[in-house]
């Protein structure tokens, strides 16, 4: 039985002293990026746990695979907008 939008989440916990987080999630999105990353990288993400039905799962990776970003400047987010908007012109060629 999955759970309902409201009721999905994702929660990260770590041990100081064995320094590996602890994630809980019942979110399909975040369950498919963990699962994804515990196919391609074995030996750093282990999923640990999942429930009867599939709908939440545990992982463990070491604590310092999470990061926590500062927001975006905006002079940098004024040149991530040129780029997106160079990228989405169409390229004249000479004939």
């Amino acid at each position: 039985m999955g759970y309902t939008r409201d009721e999905q989440e994702t929660s990260v916990v770590w041990d100081e002293f064995e320094q590996i987080a602890h994630i809980y999630v019942s979110s399909p999105v975040s369950m498919r990026k963990l699962d994804k990353l515990v196919e391609e990288f074995p030996d750093v993400y282990k999923c640990v746990w999942t429930d009867k039905d599939g709908s939440a799962k545990k992982y463990t990776v070491p604590k310092k695979f999470i990061r926590f970003g500062k927001p975006a400047s905006e002079a940098k987010k004024a040149a991530l907008s040129e780029i997106r908007k160079k990228r989405n012109q169409p390229v004249i060629q000479a004939v």
